[in-house]
């Protein structure tokens, strides 16, 4: 009998959501900091400390959200939760960073704002969230 217990492995592609979600959750603390210390003065936009903080926000919800998934994803249907953990990495870098460049950069790509992807990573977060309900419904819980 082995002294050391048997760990069980993530997949590499959830192994990878993880290691982007815990990334995410560093990163969310530092610009939470940032958002709490910064001047006013040098937000790039009215508003721009609240926005910020949204954005942390949802960072770190989606990062700990994530987390969960990819720890539970043996649980679920594999090529649902994969997709769900994609969708939701996805989502986070098209949601979280364009607000944070245009709360501190005010960013544009051309004539248009950097804050205008922002809708397409929300839209893809309640995709991931939906594909991780669907997991679930297609894979019940087993202990």
């Amino acid at each position: 009998m082995s002294a050391n217990p048997v760990r069980a492995s993530l997949p590499d592609p959830l192994r990878g959501s993880f290691i982007f979600a815990t990334l995410s959750a560093a990163s969310g603390v530092m610009l939470g900091a940032l958002s709490a210390h910064l001047p006013d003065r040098l937000f790039a936009v009215p508003g721009g400390r609240a926005m910020l903080h949204s954005a942390v926000e949802i960072q770190m919800w989606h990062a700990l959200g994530l987390c969960v998934l990819s720890l539970n994803a043996s649980r679920l249907s594999p090529k649902l939760i994969r997709l769900s953990c994609l969708c939701m990495a996805v989502g986070m870098v098209l949601f979280c960073v364009p607000v944070t460049l245009l709360a501190l950069f005010n960013l544009k790509l051309g004539p248009m704002s950097v804050g205008r992807i922002a809708p397409y990573g929300g839209t893809m977060l309640m995709i991931a969230w939906c594909l991780a309900a669907a997991s679930a419904l297609r894979r019940p819980f087993q202990d």
